[in-house]
């Protein structure tokens, strides 16, 4: 039933868990949950005897359940479960074997199953992750993103990555999903919906970005918050605040937050950037208008999130204002 329990767990089922942020302990939802489990027949020369799969999610709180498999062909018994938890901006989770270095897993429990998702990172393969992941129409569907950058590299085509991990720069390790939290937002906002939460799908996390998309469940995209977050040598980080002023609508200087800052009123979408030269950190939150009444609900998620950089990030490492 669990890794430490002398009691075996029934392949058949079912099966319980929850999938977690391996940065950040936040549960993921909204994830792939794939469960399929092999039959064979026979005694002295077993024949394959079909296949059966299930397809669900992780719920607002990431847990999942795959139901017994239910009743099974006289004659026929069940030789394999296997486990997939899929969710784009993480590697995938495989009950039998890890991404790492493709051995087994030693950790997996029938109930309570804890999954803790590593964020997807710039220097990693995907052609191997599509390999890893394996078929099946459902997740077919979700990796099919996938694929440019596998042809990519198995073309020689795509550039190499980074060999760092997000947050992995000078000093205090850090990626934006550890600034904001679903605490603070309904603090402010008074939202009294829930979240699914994980890396913006637009760009992988690097050693020096990383990014977190706080969806409102049920909710249009104007009940959503994103924050994204570059850590950069001060001279870099300068540039790339300069192209965040110059490339977003509707910017107003204020620098009341941190060495610089801006507001942005767009449509449906308000927004704040700000730049902390000495740590080098640029930190951009873009706020939907149900969400974000007005911008200045969004200055104070900003300001919540420089405070806890500062706690994070103290003076010793960097210096900051």
């Amino acid at each position: 039933m669990r890794p430490d329990a002398p009691n075996p767990g029934s392949l058949l089922g079912p099966f319980t868990g929850r999938v977690v942020d391996a940065t950040t302990h936040a549960p993921v939802a909204g994830a792939l949950v794939y469960g399929a489990w092999t039959f064979e027949r026979g005694a002295g020369l077993p024949e394959p005897a079909g296949a059966r799969e299930f397809v669900g999610s992780t719920d607002a709180a990431g847990n999942y359940r795959v139901p017994s498999v239910g009743s099974v062909p006289r004659g026929v018994r069940v030789t394999e479960f296997t486990l997939l938890v899929y969710k784009r901006g993480f590697i995938a989770y495989r009950s039998d074997r890890r991404f790492s270095d493709l051995g087994p897993r030693m950790d997996y429990a029938q109930h309570g199953n804890q999954v803790m998702l590593e964020r997807w990172r710039a220097d990693l393969s995907h052609s191997r992750h599509l390999r890893f992941v394996g078929g099946g129409t459902a997740v077919a569907a979700l990796t099919q993103w996938e694929l440019a950058d596998a042809s990519a590299e198995l073309d020689g085509t795509r550039p190499a990555g980074d060999d760092l991990r997000p947050g992995r720069g000078e000093g205090q390790y850090i990626v934006a999903a550890q600034l904001l939290t679903e605490t603070d937002i309904k603090a402010r906002t008074k939202y009294d919906g829930g979240f699914e939460t994980g890396p913006l799908s637009d760009e992988p996390d690097t050693s020096t970005y990383s990014s977190q998309h706080f969806k409102a469940l049920g909710r249009p995209e104007t009940w959503d918050i994103a924050i994204r977050m570059w850590r950069l040598d001060p001279g870099t980080a300068q540039e790339r605040y300069e192209e965040l002023t110059t490339s977003l609508p509707g910017i107003t200087e204020k620098d009341e937050i941190a060495s610089r800052s801006f507001i942005a009123n767009e449509g449906d979408i308000r927004g704040v950037g700000l730049l902390d030269a000495p740590r080098g950190v640029v930190i951009l939150i873009t706020c939907g208008s149900n969400q974000c009444a007005s911008i200045d609900d969004a200055t104070a998620l900003a300001k919540t999130v420089y405070d806890r950089l500062k706690q994070m990030v103290p003076m010793s490492i960097g210096g900051g204002k």
